[in-house]
């Protein structure tokens, strides 16, 4: 704890600006992880539409500066028929260094080919303070093609304390639009360990289609 209170005094930014996670929100974030490093990222989540709780679970493994492999799963608490498990590629191409934007490719998959996924992600630092990401890719879910889109903002009050809001929204050619926001609050307790907390809806049925999520985040070196 002692060591902890002295990283915050004397080196907050440096420190601070160790701990990248994808959580939370719908979109994926454009950092990659600290190479030799891995980091568990986990969730609980209540959905309205169903009544019932599902939990996510993230391990991201980092191999060199650009480049890590992750495992998830998502576990239906209610039916673990329903529970999904796959890996996943992401890339960086742009770091995005001095308020630049950043590129980042995700390749992902569930284990039996099936279900999968392209989205490429971006960031851009617009302030200090002020930063934004977007998300665009193709999907492919239960024999249906989908598109992809994200937009985000995000604001940090301290190197601890951020929040965030963001729009998403699935497009198929046969199939009416599937429209999502959603809003939340980060806090890094720790060097290598952030809580969140966040809500999201679809705008136009917000009490019948909305969720609640909290979740953690935590780096092993």
């Amino acid at each position: 704890m002692k060591y902890a209170v002295f990283l915050v005094m004397f080196f907050p930014v440096f420190h601070f600006a160790q701990m990248e996670t994808d959580r939370p929100g719908e979109g994926t974030a454009s950092t990659i992880i600290s190479p030799k490093s891995i980091q568990l990222e986990s969730g609980i989540i209540y959905n309205r539409s169903t009544k019932g709780f599902t939990s996510d679970h993230l391990i991201r493994f980092g191999l060199t500066e650009r480049w890590e492999v992750r495992l998830q799963t998502i576990q239906d608490l209610s039916n673990s028929s329903e529970s999904t498990y796959g890996f996943s590629s992401k890339y960086n191409f742009l770091k995005g260094d001095d308020y630049a934007p950043s590129l980042t490719s995700i390749a992902d998959s569930d284990f039996k080919l099936e279900n999968y996924s392209f989205i490429l992600a971006s960031d851009k630092q617009l302030t200090e303070n002020f930063g934004s990401s977007a998300g665009i890719g193709y999907l492919k879910e239960e024999m249906k093609d989908y598109y992809f889109l994200s937009f985000g903002l995000d604001y940090s009050f301290t190197d601890r304390l951020a929040i965030f809001t963001e729009y998403y929204g699935y497009f198929n050619s046969n199939l009416s639009p599937e429209h999502g926001v959603d809003f939340g609050l980060t806090y890094l307790a720790t060097p290598r360990l952030q809580l969140d907390i966040s809500a999201g809806s679809n705008p136009q049925n917000i009490s019948a289609e909305y969720y609640l999520s909290t979740g953690i985040s935590y780096q092993f070196k």
